[in-house]
């Protein structure tokens, strides 16, 4: 009887188990919820889709409960430059499509997510790529359940790190239009990582020759508190060290506003003698701190500006020109794009009532409410900005019209006189689509290709692709040369050379000065001699670059630099 009843027991339970286990087997992967993403995507009827990742909006909203269920954040601050570089890559992937000599038998996608200028928002767009937001899809499909062969971005070098480090595990390339950071030189953590903004290896260069031009040899470092900044400013040290220059003192400024991280960096500032300072900063982490310069009138110093901030409307405006007027720094070369400007005034938000992105650029630029809408803008969740109260919410009670003309308008986005990080958006799009045009037509030597086999479009994995990408090389619209090195790197490029000075209307000009050149292991610092400058001395005169200017040969001649050194 006992052995009857563990049989019936025994047989209850397998059955069960059978039961159970043939359901799951019917079960499908499901996600439990979906990051708060936006962008743009246009897949159907193309061949392939390319990814694209750009800061369009400054930054995260912080969550109420910070120790809470993790959520996706909302995001705040329309970036209009970064909207620009958006709409850049979409009018260049339309461009090559219209060609006949770029992947004939081909058309390009696109699939597009905002960073939101975070670490947090570009892992969840690079996490999306390669899931999507949908239900299960195959590998390397997206959720538009195209082939993704690749993504421009992802804007700042930190936010490329974190991209690359999880879309780098698949060798999906991803062709970086402004991430500088040195480390993403490393094919050891990022394999599939390749730029066509120099790196900051060079820059720093770049910088201490340009130090070593005007006889500066006591010089400050600042830099933002990510891996832009940090690496930048690593790399800037040991360029100085090597070169026997002094660097007076090195301070970070906070990433997430700290008032005491930031009274830090100005009490360093002011006490040191050192008047000349290298910057290495976004212009949207950079903000805060111009504010804080401006409460302390800091004035009579003179900066030396990345590429990343050199030429931002943000941080370029007349009321800062006497606090950071006569700066000097290193910019990409700046381009005309045809049929950008026309591109550009191509917009409006009553063509798609779910374009979130479009309606809220509406919205923040004419300072007005879209009808029906709930896309909030001009909101700031920001704390203690510099002793100011918080400005938490400035939506206009004024709907707006439809009739708002963007000729009237004065922001960054229409703002086409300096197209310098936009032409290199511009030309990540073509270098992706140059590989892929090699792929397609097995433009390759047999004994480099992978597998000793040609690859075909669409059936193909990530990694194939990125072997085009060496020996790569094309001439590109504005007549410049890219051709990557082994490290994903240019080989060959230029600097523009640019000073802060203010024009007859009272606007900051961007004045070109000279150039620095580099090539392989070569450079050439170009300062013709009948340039001006423009120092942010008591006296603000113009100096011809003949000129030097503080020039310490008591330093030089006497002391070391470890002895002066500040931590």
């Amino acid at each position: 009887m006992v052995s009857r009843k563990i049989c019936l027991v025994l047989g209850l339970i397998a059955f069960l188990w059978v039961e159970l286990h043939a359901q799951g087997g019917n079960q499908t992967c499901r996600l439990l919820r979906k990051f708060n993403l936006t962008g743009y995507v246009e897949a159907k009827n193309h061949s392939m889709v390319i990814g694209g990742l750009f800061p369009i909006h400054s930054r995260t909203i912080p969550t109420d409960d910070p120790d809470g269920e993790p959520v996706s954040a909302m995001c705040e601050g329309f970036n209009f430059r970064g909207f620009r570089w958006m709409k850049t890559m979409i009018h260049t992937i339309k461009e090559i499509n219209e060609r006949n000599d770029i992947l004939p038998n081909h058309t390009l996608g696109y699939q597009i997510f905002d960073t939101c200028h975070s670490i947090s928002k570009a892992m969840e767009t690079s996490l999306a790529f390669l899931t999507g937001q949908e239900e299960f899809q195959p590998n390397f499909r997206n959720s538009t359940g195209k082939f993704l062969v690749g993504i421009i971005g992802a804007g700042g070098s930190s936010l490329s790190v974190a991209a690359s480090r999880i879309i780098g595990l698949y060798y999906i390339p991803e062709v970086g239009y402004t991430s500088s950071c040195p480390i993403l030189s490393d094919k050891f953590q990022f394999p599939s990582y390749l730029r066509v903004v120099p790196s900051d290896k060079i820059q720093s260069e770049a910088m201490v020759n340009l130090i070593k031009h005007f006889g500066w040899v006591w010089v400050g470092a600042i830099a933002a508190d990510d891996d832009y900044g940090k690496y930048g400013v690593k790399s800037f040290r040991e360029k100085m060290e090597s070169a026997n220059l002094c660097v007076a003192f090195s301070e970070t400024i906070p990433k997430v506003y700290s008032n005491e991280k930031m009274q830090n960096a100005i009490k360093e500032i002011k006490k040191s003698t050192a008047k000349v300072i290298v910057l290495f900063s976004t212009d949207i982490d950079l903000s805060p701190f111009v504010l804080e310069m401006v409460h302390h009138n800091i004035t009579d110093r003179t900066w030396i500006a990345s590429e990343a901030w050199i030429t931002s409307a943000l941080i370029a405006k007349p009321e800062y020109f006497p606090y950071f007027g006569g700066t000097i720094g290193f910019a990409i070369p700046k381009t005309n794009i045809q049929g950008l400007k026309e591109f550009l005034y191509d917009v409006h938000p009553s063509r798609d009532p779910n374009d979130v992105l479009t309606i809220e650029f509406w919205e923040t630029a004419f300072n007005c409410t879209w009808p029906n809408s709930s896309v909030p803008y001009n909101v700031d969740h920001r704390v203690n900005m510099t002793g100011k109260e918080d400005r938490l919410y400035d939506m206009s009670d004024q709907l707006c019209t439809g009739e708002e003309r963007l000729e009237d308008l004065k922001n960054t986005y229409l703002d086409i006189s300096q197209l310098r990080i936009t032409s290199n958006v511009k030309h990540a799009v073509y270098a992706m689509a140059y590989a892929l045009d090699r792929l397609s037509r097995c433009d390759m030597e047999e004994s480099e290709r992978p597998n000793k086999q040609c690859s075909h479009i669409p059936d193909f994995e990530p990694k194939e692709l990125l072997a085009y990408f060496k020996k790569l090389k094309f001439t590109t619209h504005d007549g410049r040369v890219i051709q990557f090195d082994l490290n994903g790197d240019l080989e060959s490029g230029y600097y523009d050379i640019l000073n802060w000075q203010m024009d007859n209307a009272g606007e900051i000009t961007f004045v070109k000065v000279g150039e620095y050149k580099f090539e392989d292991s070569k450079f050439e610092l170009v300062l013709p001699k009948n340039a001006t400058f423009f120092w942010n001395t008591e006296s603000s005169t113009v100096l011809s670059t003949e000129s030097t200017f503080y020039y310490m040969d008591r330093y030089r001649s006497s002391l070391s630099c470890c002895s002066l050194e500040v931590a």
